[in-house]
C-alpha cells in the first residue's frame, strides 16, 4: 500500500477551492472539539455562549470576534477597538498564505475559568504553519495589549488540552478502472516546537495498492476535492453565484492535442488519455479493461466504438476528434463516476453545504486574481484537472 499526503493547494486546487476545504475541516474539527470537552455552548451575537467558532455569521469576522470578547468580559474590552485592530490586519494578497486569510481571528476560542484557550486550523505545509504562527502571535499580542489596559482582563492562551489525530475517508473508488484508491482527510495537533500549542494542521492523503507517482497522486486528490465540493454544493440551499455544480452544467475545452483514430494524429499522450477514460467507463459497467499503452489499434478502436454505441452517439466509428460528442461524453462519464465516489457521511454534513457556499459578510476580495462566479471557477478547476490528467496518465 502506497500513501501520499499533501495540502489542497499543493495538490493543484485553486485558492478558492482550498479555502472551502479549510471550511470543511473547521466544521469537522469543531464537532470533535465539542465532543472532547463534553459539549459546547456556541456563541451567537447577542447571546451568552462560551465557545466561539470562526464561521460565517450575520456580520464580519472581526466584528463577530469583538462582540464575543466584549460579551464574555463586559467593561474590559473596547469592542470598536478590537474590531478596528482586527480589520487593520488586512493585507495585500500573500501568495505564501494558502487560504489567503487576512484576519487575526482564531478558529476556536473557549471562555471558561478552567479553560481560557484558543486554536488555529491551517494546512500542514511550510506556508500553512508559518501563517498559523503569525496568526497566533498576532492574537496573543492583542491579548497582551488589552490586558495592559485593563488589569481585570483574562487572557486566552494557546490551547493544549485538545489533541486530535483523526483520519476520515471521504472518497473511495477504482480510479480510471485500474487503481483502487481511497482519499482521506487527516488532521492533528501540530508537533513542530514553534506551533506545538494552539495549532491544528490538516492534509489530504491518498492510498493505493502498488506504486504511486506524485503527479498521479495529486490528480486523484484533486478529483476527490472536486467530488466533495460538488456534493456539498448539491446539498446547499443557497449557492453563491447560482447554479449547481456537476458535469451537466460544465462547459469545457478539450485538453487533447489532436484526433485519434485510423486517420488521426494519435499522439501517444492523447491515446493514453482516451484509453484511461474508456477504462473508467468499462470498470463502472464491469467491462473488460484495455491496455493503456498510448498505441491506437483495433482494441482501442473497438472499445471506443462500444462506448459510442452504449452512449447512443451517432458516430460509432471508434475514432475521436477533440471537443466532439464522444470526448464530451467520455469526460462527463468520468466526472459523474468520480463524483459518485464521494461519501461525506463521517463529516456529519447536514447544513455544511450552506456553510461552505453561503454568502460571506466579509465580501469577495477584489485583489484575488481568480474567477469570482462559482460556476466559472468550478469550470476552470475541472478544466485544469482534465489537462493534468491527460498529461500524467
Amino acid at each position: 500500500m502506497a500513501k501520499f499526503c499533501t495540502t489542497p493547494r499543493a495538490a493543484g486546487a485553486p485558492r478558492w477551492a482550498a479555502a472551502k476545504v479549510g471550511t470543511v475541516v473547521e466544521w469537522v474539527v469543531r464537532q470533535e472539539y465539542c465532543f472532547s470537552k463534553g459539549g459546547c455552548d456556541l456563541y451567537e451575537r447577542g447571546g451568552t455562549g462560551t465557545d466561539f467558532f470562526d464561521e460565517r455569521s450575520d456580520t464580519t469576522r472581526c466584528r463577530f470576534l469583538a462582540s464575543f470578547l466584549a460579551t464574555r468580559q463586559p467593561g474590559l474590552v473596547d469592542e470598536a477597538f478590537v474590531s478596528g485592530s482586527c480589520e487593520a490586519q488586512k493585507k495585500p494578497v500573500d501568495d505564501t498564505d494558502e487560504e489567503n486569510e487576512r484576519f487575526a481571528v482564531p478558529d476556536i476560542i473557549t471562555h471558561d475559568p478552567a479553560r481560557m484557550e484558543f486554536y488555529e486550523i491551517k494546512p500542514n505545509s511550510d506556508s500553512g504553519r508559518r501563517a498559523a504562527r503569525a496568526k497566533v502571535e498576532t492574537f496573543l499580542s492583542l491579548m497582551d495589549f488589552i490586558a495592559a489596559q485593563n488589569s481585570g482582563f483574562s487572557k486566552y492562551e494557546k490551547g493544549a488540552r485538545f489533541s486530535p489525530d483523526r483520519t476520515i475517508t471521504f472518497y473511495q473508488r477504482l480510479y480510471l478502472g485500474i487503481v483502487p484508491c481511497k482519499v482521506s482527510l487527516h488532521y492533528r495537533r501540530a508537533t513542530e516546537p514553534e506551533i506545538a500549542e494552539g495549532v491544528i494542521v490538516y492534509e489530504i492523503c491518498v492510498e493505493v495498492d502498488g506504486e504511486l507517482l506524485e503527479a498521479f497522486a495529486k490528480a486523484i486528490i484533486v478529483s476527490a476535492i472536486i467530488a466533495a465540493l460538488a456534493a456539498l454544493a448539491a446539498a446547499a440551499v443557497i449557492i453563491f453565484g447560482g447554479g449547481v455544480l456537476g458535469p451537466a452544467v460544465l462547459v469545457l475545452n478539450s485538453p487533447m492535442g489532436g484526433s485519434i483514430g485510423p486517420d488521426g494524429g494519435n499522439d501517444p499522450q492523447d491515446v493514453r488519455y482516451v484509453q484511461a477514460l474508456v477504462n473508467d467507463w468499462r470498470a463502472s459497467t464491469d467491462g473488460t479493461l484495455i491496455a493503456i499503452d498510448g498505441s491506437f489499434g483495433e482494441e482501442t478502436s473497438g472499445a471506443l466504438s462500444d462506448f459510442q454505441s452504449a452512449a447512443g452517439l451517432d458516430d460509432t466509428a471508434g475514432s475521436l476528434t477533440p471537443g466532439d460528442a464522444t470526448e464530451t461524453e467520455l469526460e462527463s462519464t468520468h466526472l459523474n463516476n468520480l463524483m459518485a465516489a464521494a461519501d461525506l457521511t463521517e463529516f456529519q454534513p447536514d447544513g455544511l453545504g450552506d456553510v461552505v457556499f453561503g454568502p460571506d459578510p466579509d465580501g469577495v476580495d477584489p485583489e484575488l486574481e481568480e474567477e469570482q462566479d462559482l460556476q466559472a471557477a468550478f469550470n476552470a478547476f475541472v478544466q485544469q484537472y482534465l489537462v493534468d490528467l491527460r498529461n500524467v496518465v
